[in-house]
């Protein structure tokens, strides 16, 4: 079944209901990213998000509708903080662009973990995501270019994939990080800076 026929959620008009419901979506991705879609329940969302069971209901009628808000506002949040990458972009050295690149993969850490637990048991989101990831690597091949303008856009657009990939597994890496003392962000710092300077080079 495709969550698009499914009841849509409710859009609070009060700055409180607002904030009700933007606790609900965290108090969901939370729990999404902790134990996944399937085995979470809407009671335990709303025990998470310290509300009543009927609130929950009231904004939105099904789990599926939780989870399309959260996809809805993982996306939102990561083009606006993409945008702030390419607004801080341009003339910056290799170290500095992957610190861009990897700082925003971890500010929407959270909200990932919970998309991608999504993406295996909810109908639509994973295609939906595709789109997402398409449209990323073409901005940072974009930035790339931008940097170095003897880059081909077949050029360009490999580098934005191999970007792209060493930024995916920078959340798992902090997850390690958080478990082991282990400097693996920073490593992957160092990988991505080596890679971009290589690529602005060519």
């Amino acid at each position: 079944m495709s969550i698009e026929i499914l009841p849509t959620a409710k859009e609070p008009k009060r700055e409180r209901g607002k904030q009700r419901v933007a606790a609900l979506i965290d108090a969901g991705a939370e729990l999404f990213a902790e134990k996944g879609y399937e085995a979470t329940t809407m009671t335990e969302i709303a025990q998470r998000a310290g509300a009543a069971i009927g609130s929950l209901y009231q904004f939105f009628p099904s789990k599926e509708a939780l989870a399309e808000a959260l996809f809805n506002r993982y996306a939102e949040r990561a083009a606006a903080s993409f945008a702030r990458v390419e607004e801080l972009a341009p003339g910056r050295p290799a170290r500095e662009l992957a610190d861009l690149l990897i700082d925003y993969k971890l500010a929407l850490r959270t909200d990932r973990d919970a998309t991608i637990a999504l993406s295996s048991a909810v109908a639509g989101i994973v295609e939906r995501r595709k789109p997402l990831g398409d449209a990323l690597r073409g901005r940072i091949a974009s930035i790339l270019r931008a940097a170095n303008r003897a880059l081909s856009e077949d050029e360009a657009a490999a580098a934005a994939v191999i970007v792209s990939q060493v930024m995916k597994i920078v959340p798992a890496l902090a997850a390690t990080e958080n478990e082991r003392p282990l400097p693996l962000i920073g490593e992957a710092r160092k990988l991505l800076a080596l890679y971009i300077g290589e690529v602005l080079r060519t």
